[in-house]
């Protein structure tokens, strides 16, 4: 009887085959740990297990755990799409800024608490960020919204792409289709089967409703957002 040859090794690879480890590197594997987990995931030892290298290897490259944070949202905002802003078709210009900022954003749903979740230190802060602020407000302005106007509309945006990545597309991304219907549904319809007794009829009525696709869903919310800018024009 021959002898079994060696056990392949577990664990991380060789260091020969591994990328080298820089700031980039780590930017990039702390978004898809807070993207998917969420910032209170993001210590240095998940990161480390991340990138297959040990924590002490993070500490080579990387301050301490703000550092990482900063250089997170840096990432963040570097890849924040540029727009072209068309005041005559404004209603196409603000139908393709939704879309583009639910794409980016949804690859990385969970990244959007990172306002609530961490502080961002100022002078980290990627010019983009501030650019990008400042085109919208100008566009918005541009089509004949007085500045406070413009403010919220911009603040309705944020609210509207930050909350459906997070409580629509999350989940619908990771479910199968019954789970994507019960979102749709004001009150799930196995909650519904098990309280026959409630006198709910509209309710009931609604957890019948066609279910939409994600997407359809979602430029239903941008369609709103088109009606509450041609309501502050009116205005």
């Amino acid at each position: 009887m021959t002898s079994p040859g060696p056990r392949p090794r577990r664990g991380r690879p060789p260091a020969a085959e591994r990328p080298p480890l820089d700031r980039d590197r780590i930017a990039r594997a702390a978004l898809r740990v807070a993207g998917e987990e969420g910032f209170g995931a993001l210590t240095m030892r998940r990161l480390a297990e991340e990138l297959a290298v040990t924590p002490r290897a993070l500490y080579n490259c990387v301050k301490d755990r703000q550092e990482v944070v900063d250089l997170t949202a840096r990432l963040m905002m570097e890849r924040l799409p540029r727009h072209v802003y068309d005041v005559d078709d404004w209603r196409s210009t603000v139908r393709r800024i939704y879309r583009a900022a639910r794409e980016q954003y949804r690859a990385v749903p969970r990244a959007t608490l990172i306002s609530l979740d961490e502080r961002v230190t100022p002078a980290e802060i990627h010019p983009a960020r501030l650019l990008h602020t400042e085109e919208m407000l100008a566009f918005l302005c541009a089509i004949g919204l007085g500045l406070e106007d413009a403010v919220h509309v911009r603040g309705r945006f944020l609210q509207d792409v930050f909350a459906f990545t997070l409580l629509i597309d999350y989940r619908y991304d990771r479910s199968d289709e019954t789970v994507r219907a019960m979102m749709q549904q004001p009150v799930p319809a196995p909650w519904l089967a098990a309280h026959p007794e409630l006198d709910v009829p509209y309710a009931r009525a609604a957890a019948e409703l066609p279910t939409l696709t994600s997407d359809a869903y979602f430029e239903r919310v941008v369609d709103d957002a088109i009606v509450l800018i041609e309501h502050r024009l009116r205005r």
